[in-house]
């Protein structure tokens, strides 16, 4: 039985050998594509549209390659379809997958942890495990947001206002610029700013998807939200919602084309204030203190822990 190119086999690059997370590029957007596995790699193809054609004898218009192994995000718009091999390769590299709708609705595909060591997974374990290392944590995480080196006296209460004065203002000047009265963030409208704000909203929470899968902690454990699947992703993209991603989507209100406007401006944006740095950074700052000493394959024991992939059975 022969194999299709969709069934070759490709390489599993060690963790050790695959791009950096802050030397990837953000995000890469696809539409109305297929996405496919071949010889070279993970392709993106455009072929002619036909109501009765099989794949195989539509026209190819367009062949392009997608660099996964140097990419923290694949977002895939409408009218795009990803093989099963595709997919695989950009969970092995790394690259989080979005399949992304026209209204900025998401689903994800988290990609395999760059790292093979569980340290920083065990430092978030040990941070979320109390309750008073989460209110520092949290601390950390507001200063970042706010641009402040410190914040004497402020309790988390204080800052979570400081945080809904900044967010309010953020929307309200940037509508008073772009001459837009009245406006509600609702996620469910379809009017180009907010439409803009899911999208551009949506492509922050890939990136922070990808920061937490680089040192294989668990995104559903946040610091600062609760509860949600999602939680530490929010926490991270938050960092630059109201000096970043509010600014750019209300700058684009009015274009021909906003959608593609802020994708594109986005995309400047992450590498100018460096971003993905940023967020691992981040992620690095509020952990970092609780790593464990010990950083190798070990087993639990009475007294200490022991080395692991060793034979402890006794002859009888």
């Amino acid at each position: 039985m022969g194999y299709s190119e969709e069934a070759i086999a490709f390489s599993v690059i060690p963790a050790g050998e695959q791009v950096r997370f802050e030397d990837r590029v953000s995000f890469l957007y696809v539409d109305q594509c297929l996405v496919r596995q071949d010889r070279t790699g993970v392709v993106a193809l455009r072929r002619s549209e036909g109501d009765t054609a099989e794949e195989d004898e539509q026209v190819l218009l367009s062949r392009i390659q997608i660099p996964v192994t140097g990419l923290a995000v694949l977002c895939l718009g409408p009218g795009t379809s990803i093989s099963s091999a595709a997919l695989t390769s950009c969970t092995r590299s790394g690259c989080t997958v979005i399949f992304s709708g026209a209204n900025g609705v998401n689903a994800y595909s988290h990609a395999t942890p760059l790292t093979s060591s569980a340290r920083w997974a065990i430092a978030q374990t040990r941070l979320i495990a109390s309750e008073d290392f989460q209110k520092q944590a949290a601390v950390q995480l507001y200063k970042r947001q706010f641009g402040l080196e410190d914040m004497p006296g402020s309790n988390i209460e204080a800052m979570r206002g400081m945080e809904g004065r900044l967010m309010r203002n953020a929307y309200r000047n940037e509508a008073k610029k772009a001459r837009i009265r009245g406006f509600r963030r609702d996620t469910h409208a379809k009017d180009p700013v907010n439409v803009g704000l899911n999208i551009a909203n949506s492509i922050m929470y890939g990136l922070a998807a990808t920061a937490c899968t680089t040192l294989g902690v668990n995104p559903a454990l946040g610091i600062i939200h609760r509860g949600d699947i999602r939680a530490l992703l929010y926490d991270l993209a938050d960092l630059y919602k109201a000096n970043t991603v509010i600014p750019l989507v209300f700058s684009h209100a009015h274009d021909e084309d906003p959608v593609t406007a802020i994708r594109k401006g986005l995309r400047v944006e992450i590498r100018r204030k460096r971003i993905l740095e940023g967020m691992l950074d981040a992620l690095m700052d509020v952990l970092r203190v609780h790593l464990p000493e010990r950083d190798d394959d070990r087993l639990i024991g009475d007294d200490e822990q022991v080395p692991g992939h060793v034979q402890y059975g006794q002859d009888s």
